[in-house]
């Protein structure tokens, strides 16, 4: 069963999340456009808000989690590439209270760091000992398929106050940089950054390794089939034509299973009810998002594949686990819409 429910209209909708305050959760979703809105809904009553101080091209939203109503952006990352202006902002929310949401919620905004084609970042550490790992799609660029000058991924140590004291290079030379995944293993956290020339591991002392050398869009790890080990389900190659499942072995890492997509550009896998579950959106093609259950056949991996809904083209999703169900909330960027999907397969 898969129950979708629409929570907003939002223009060219492109980043979303969820964020506690007050005991209650809400989803924030921006749009890219140049004074693009952010709406954020109460995901129980579905009473929404607009947030205003930002500048629009918000490529990512990422949750302050000891500070109430806190969160950093990144903005003025326009389309299509137009992004030499683009920086990272700390949002700072008035507080709700209980009469429900406002129509509108003045966030007070502050620069963070002005980082030219900024596109993903990354809340490490522990409060007080923030870091914020942040990679950017290229250099500079003369014109919108010029990728002559790739990017780097950077480390910036941040006071209790969100206020940079120190930045370093972690990487240079990552070409089309998509996606950004924060990864807990074997007690360590790592944030794996993709791009052209493969996915590099960074650790919590900001040491980057080469992960693997496949060119990868966006990812997510997740141990598929139940062996101990996590496979690495990703979109390949940028903004690409199929999602791919990959395992590490003796020889390397090799394709398990492929499905084709159109313009890839967002992916999730975890667990539901129990059995294992992978989410692909398309901004291409027929614009669908769609969900995977793993079958295996002679100890060959393949998919039942689920059409969730089509001509959407979401940009981007945050999923949640829940007792029977995964819940997904995407920015289905296709129709200006942000809308919330359960699934029970």
């Amino acid at each position: 069963m898969i129950v979708k429910e629409r929570l907003a209209y939002l223009s060219m909708c492109y980043s979303i999340t969820l964020m506690e305050m007050d005991g209650r959760e809400y989803c924030i979703s921006a749009s890219e456009e140049r004074d693009g809105k952010i709406v954020m809904v109460d995901t129980e009553t579905k009473e929404a808000s607009e947030i205003t101080g930002l500048a629009g091209g918000v490529m990512a939203i990422i949750p302050v989690p000891e500070e109430k109503g806190a969160f950093l952006a990144i903005q003025k990352f326009y389309p299509v590439f137009d992004s030499a202006a683009a920086e990272v902002v700390y949002c700072k929310l008035p507080e709700v209270g209980d009469g429900g949401l406002p129509e509108t919620l003045d966030a007070k905004v502050r620069l963070v760091a002005q980082i030219p084609f900024v596109h993903r970042i990354a809340l490490t550490g522990e409060p007080g000992k923030r870091k914020m790992v942040a990679a950017t799609l290229c250099r500079d660029k003369k014109f919108v398929e010029d990728w002559s000058q790739p990017g780097s991924v950077y480390e910036y140590t941040l006071d209790g106050e969100m206020q940079v004291e120190k930045v370093e290079t972690l990487l240079e030379g990552i070409t089309k940089n998509h996606g950004m995944y924060t990864y807990e293993k074997k007690g360590g956290s790592y944030t794996l950054v993709s791009g052209e020339g493969g996915v590099w591991a960074i650790d919590g002392k900001g040491r980057a390794q080469k992960f693997c050398d496949e060119s990868i869009s966006d990812l997510c790890m997740y141990d598929i089939d139940g062996d101990g080990m996590d496979e690495m389900v990703c979109i390949a190659p940028f903004h690409g034509d199929s999602m791919k499942v990959y395992k590490k072995t003796g020889d390397g890492w090799v394709c398990m299973a492929e499905e084709a997509i159109a313009f890839g550009h967002a992916v999730w896998c975890g667990a539901c009810s129990g059995a294992p579950l992978a989410i692909s959106c398309s901004r291409g093609g027929g614009k669908c998002s769609r969900a995977y259950r793993p079958l295996w056949k002679g100890g060959r991996l393949s998919f039942e594949t689920v059409d969730v809904d089509e001509g959407v083209g979401a940009s981007n999703i945050h999923v949640k686990e829940e007792e029977g169900a995964v819940v997904f909330y995407a920015a289905n960027h296709g129709i200006g819409e942000v809308a919330r999907y359960t699934i029970e397969l």
